[in-house]
């Protein structure tokens, strides 16, 4: 069962009908979860990730001493990698199949593809702290400044060895000062100070919303 001796039985099988027909008409033999591992490469090929994903779970559940086990956690991690979006967007994907190949470098760290796994590892995680780095970026525009340092400190935190950290550094600088600008008008506008004869300029609430709607740099 499994390794390379199930090629030769397998030989003639060319794709997914020849595959498909054999785990319907043979769905307990030693070679049923050889044949499930290709029928769920076939499809990946075909980019059918619903049906590849599958039959890596059917194997990974129904053959649970297979050699192919590894194989087909890694291809599992990889359907949904494959279905997985840029940072803008829903990260569902991303995270499940982060989850994955951090499960299979857990389970199997000396199998050959690990380096494969862990590479998408930190593409993947650089994702995600993007997808942080981008709401950050978005509440500081807004000047929604408390929200916009939530994420930025998610993001330093989470994913300390991400390449956003520089940036995600530099912009939480950029938000603590603006905060510090605003709440002292806010403090200014409760406490006033006793008149000197050189007020600055202009009113707190005008003051204040100069600092809110002033262009964000970046």
């Amino acid at each position: 069962m499994g390794g390379n001796s199930a090629l030769r039985p397998f030989a003639p099988l060319v794709g997914v009908p020849d595959f498909k027909a054999y785990v319907e008409q043979y769905p307990g033999t030693d070679l049923t979860d050889d044949a499930l591992y290709y029928l769920g490469r076939c499809y990946l090929q075909e980019k059918e990730y619903a049906l590849a994903s599958a039959q890596f779970d059917r194997l990974l559940r129904d053959f649970p001493t297979s050699p192919l086990q590894a194989d087909a956690l890694l291809e599992l991690a990889r359907c949904d990698d494959l279905q997985s979006h840029p940072a803008p967007l829903d990260q569902t994907e991303t995270e499940r199949a982060l989850t994955r190949y951090n499960q299979f470098v857990e389970q199997y760290p000396s199998h050959a593809r690990v380096g494969e796994a862990k590479a998408r590892i930190q593409a993947l995680r650089d994702r995600l702290a993007e997808k942080l780095l981008l709401s950050g970026r978005l509440y500081r525009k807004l000047s929604k400044y408390t929200a916009s340092e939530f994420y930025l400190k998610r993001l330093l935190h989470e994913y300390p060895d991400s390449k956003w950290v520089a940036e995600a550094t530099r912009l939480l600088r950029e938000v603590a000062a603006r905060r510090g600008r605003t709440e002292s008008i806010e403090a200014e506008k409760k406490n006033p100070p006793a008149r000197t004869g050189q007020e600055p300029k202009g009113k707190p609430d005008e003051r204040l919303r100069g600092v809110q709607t002033s262009k964000s740099p970046g």
